[in-house]
């Protein structure tokens, strides 16, 4: 299914208020320097250092009670079970460090290491449970879903599958699938507002992380830029996703061993996808 479908309940937000991106910067500032006195002095450089991007990216996407704007605190919750997402996504800090190849391309792309690490794993934690776990809709809501989908493409051909076990009974007569679902919605049926576990496609989370480390980390190109991707930002985007496991190896494998194959693989996912607006990464509940 498509990503916008799987986030629907995200109503889009009002515009943010010219003065917003000053007044949240030092808001936020604020509350996280509040924060982080809780850890011993020496600990402190180190944890700004770590979350820098993740703040930054967090104060593109403010929290909205309705009447006023808040400067989220992602990066605060992320940090204070740190431990836990790392246990989840299971991504190695020494992994990450180990990897050449990886290590070369974010020097090249003039970004830091450390805060590198930590916006993947923000990112990763959030989207590996958007992928296993889904999120909840009515029923209803889908098939009126569905239905506006139709009406947007009258003359699509539809299909219906349903599955009994193993077996398979499909049905490709579009008058009859349609009428199907005006029965359902025009009646008081046992079931009608009955929910259902939706999910995202796995390639469409794996774009997601991808675009969104390259569109918001603060790379400085070191060499000139030719085409949309760089070297550098294809080695980069492949090895995160050997690092979250989405580019199956094995453990001493190299992650451009089959750079023919990976290349490919990063071309059709940036194509596949180019076209699909970018959602904010952030906890569905």
């Amino acid at each position: 299914m498509e990503i916008s479908d799987f986030l629907r309940k995200r109503e889009p937000l009002p515009t943010l208020p010219g003065d917003y991106k000053e007044n949240a910067e030092w808001e936020e500032e604020r509350l996280f320097n509040a924060w982080i006195k809780k850890y011993p002095a020496e600990k402190c450089t180190d944890i700004k250092e770590r979350l820098q991007y993740i703040r930054k990216y967090a104060l593109l996407y403010p929290d909205f009670d309705g009447e006023e704007w808040f400067p989220s605190q992602a990066a605060i919750n992320y940090y204070e079970i740190r431990q836990e997402r790392l246990e989840y996504c299971k991504l190695s800090e020494a992994d990450f460090y180990s990897l050449k190849d990886i290590q070369e391309s974010i020097k090249e792309l003039g970004i830091q290491p450390k805060p590198t690490f930590e916006f993947i794993v923000y990112l990763w934690d959030i989207l590996k449970r958007w992928w296993e776990h889904g999120d909840v809709e009515l029923v209803t809501e889908r098939i009126k879903r569905l239905f506006g989908l139709i009406e947007k493409q009258p003359d699509v051909h539809l299909k219906l599958d349903v599955s009994v076990g193993r077996k398979h009974i499909k049905f490709e007569n579009d008058r009859f699938i349609k009428s199907l679902f005006a029965v359902f919605l025009n009646s008081n049926v046992e079931g009608l507002n009955s929910v259902e576990t939706v999910k995202p496609d796995k390639l469409e989370i794996d774009y997601i992380l991808i675009k969104t480390l390259l569109d918001n980390l603060p790379i400085k190109y070191t060499k000139e830029k030719k085409g949309k991707y760089t070297k550098a930002e294809r080695i980069f985007s492949l090895s995160v996703l050997w690092l979250t496991g989405e580019i199956a190896h094995g453990k001493n494998d190299c992650p451009l061993d089959t750079e023919t194959f990976n290349n490919g693989t990063f071309d059709l996912l940036m194509r596949r996808y180019k076209d699909m607006p970018l959602p904010a990464v952030f906890a569905l509940h």
